[in-house]
């Protein structure tokens, strides 16, 4: 199976900065992204699977902001709650 050439515009300043990385790394422009994009694909897996298990805990409650009391008259009181 032959290689495939992914690409990518970037601004000038965004090319020196990545020139400026390869410089001080002592890779090429091509082996440093092949090293960053390889090593993102393995990390994939991994997020994708902790994000599923975080959703499966999630619980929505309702959240009482405040209580609220209101009389109808002098000798009975209602507990109202405000969700937000």
């Amino acid at each position: 199976m032959g290689s495939k050439v992914v690409s990518t515009k970037l601004s000038q300043e965004e090319y020196g900065k990545l020139v400026g990385l390869c410089s001080a790394s002592g890779f090429t422009v091509s082996k440093l992204l092949k090293k960053a994009i390889l090593e993102r694909m393995k990390e994939e897996p991994v997020q994708a699977e902790k994000k599923s298990r975080e959703q499966e805990l999630v619980v929505q409650k309702p959240i009482v902001a405040k209580k609220q009391q209101t009389q109808k008259n002098t000798f009975e009181k209602e507990e109202r709650f405000l969700y937000y």
